[in-house]
């Protein structure tokens, strides 16, 4: 399978030059795009809301063909939507349960192309009514994806992507497994044109109906468990599940990094990472959708220090992308520095060197 990195339209200032599956200082202090001078650079809001908008900035330019739209309180709905993100051609971005955010209002007219549709996750328990009436006097048609509960949803979300060959099934009840898959099963494919895969979530250790139902009535060609919990859930269910499970969140997150490597599940090396925090879920959730968009792992970091294991994934995708003769040219942060702090970001700079 090829990777197909997409590019994004990041500001020019910003563009510089295990198991495998077969800091320099800111030159802005402004919230949004925080350039650097090396490789590395923030991508940041005022709080989660923000930084989801200032990731969709991506966009800019290009347009988006699509958004996805989340709540701002809780993951659940949500694991699931970055490969929907990608495949549709737009960022994801968040908002409060009963109210459409202004920013975020004014990010979906400023980014999305005339006629282009919003996709909501959950039903109107988890974005109101009063939500999609909002995107809609914006002049945008609205698509509500749900099911029963999250893991319903994610089955609705799995269903618009009919193109998928590959899972990943993550545990629905914790968020970094989730976040690191969807970047991977979010990359778009050189030849079908659409994201290579969806994430579907276990029930704990178990797979529950809803996902054991539709893993039953499709048939996918590459089937990967993230995590401890879903390793457990899917080894009671059948075999041949290549499993991507570390001792901690950290670990398992760069296990699914290294797929991104030519010699694991693509042919092409990857010029592009984003690293956020393993401690909370808004910042990597955005990311994850972005990086998936770009063609992208996206990799957890402790908010004090980077992890040996975040370290050797990022070693991993340098030698490989210098075997292919190209090398990482960008490194997406998520989140300021009570998110991941300056000695983190400093550690991450001298990783990728």
């Amino acid at each position: 399978m090829r990777l197909r990195p997409r590019t994004l339209g990041l500001a020019a200032a910003l563009a510089v030059s295990s198991a495998l599956v077969a800091g320099a200082a800111p030159a802005t202090a402004s919230p949004g795009v925080d350039l650097k001078a090396a490789a590395t650079s923030r991508v940041y809001g005022a709080d989660r809301i923000g930084t989801a908008v200032a990731a969709s900035k991506s966009f800019t330019g290009q347009g988006a063909s699509a958004v996805v739209l989340t709540r701002s309180d809780t993951f659940a709905d949500a694991l699931a939507g970055a490969p929907l993100a990608s495949d549709k051609g737009g960022p994801l971005l968040m908002t409060p349960r009963t109210s459409l955010d202004p920013g975020v209002a004014a990010a979906i007219k400023d980014e999305l192309q005339p006629g282009g549709t919003v996709y909501l996750l959950g039903d109107a328990n988890a974005l109101s009514a009063d939500v999609e009436n909002s995107v809609k006097a914006l002049g945008f048609p609205t698509v509500r994806l749900f099911g029963s509960d999250r893991f319903g949803t994610a089955v609705a979300i799995a269903k618009q992507l009919p193109s998928a060959t590959s899972v990943s099934v993550v545990t629905g009840w914790n968020f970094p497994d989730g976040l690191a898959a969807g970047a991977l099963m979010g990359v778009v494919d050189t030849d079908s044109g659409h994201s290579i895969g969806a994430v579907l979530l276990s029930d704990g250790n178990n797979l529950g109906a809803s996902t054991q139902g539709y893993l039953d009535s499709r048939r996918f060609s590459t089937k990967i468990a993230v995590g401890g919990t879903a390793v457990t859930a899917v080894t009671k269910y059948q075999t041949g599940w290549s499993q991507l499970a570390g001792n901690d969140r950290y670990e398992t997150a760069s296990l699914v990094a290294k797929q991104f490597t030519s010699t694991a599940y693509f042919q092409d090396a990857t010029e592009i990472i984003g690293v956020a925090t393993g401690e909370n879920w808004p910042d990597a959730l955005a990311g994850s959708a972005l990086l998936a968009y770009g063609g992208g792992p996206m990799l957890l970091t402790a908010k004090g220090s980077l992890p040996a294991s975040t370290r050797s994934a990022i070693d991993a995708l340098k030698a490989d992308a210098a075997t292919e003769g190209t090398s990482i040219q960008k490194v997406l942060v998520f989140g300021d520095e009570n998110s991941v702090s300056a000695g983190a970001y400093d550690a991450i700079v001298s990783a990728v060197g």
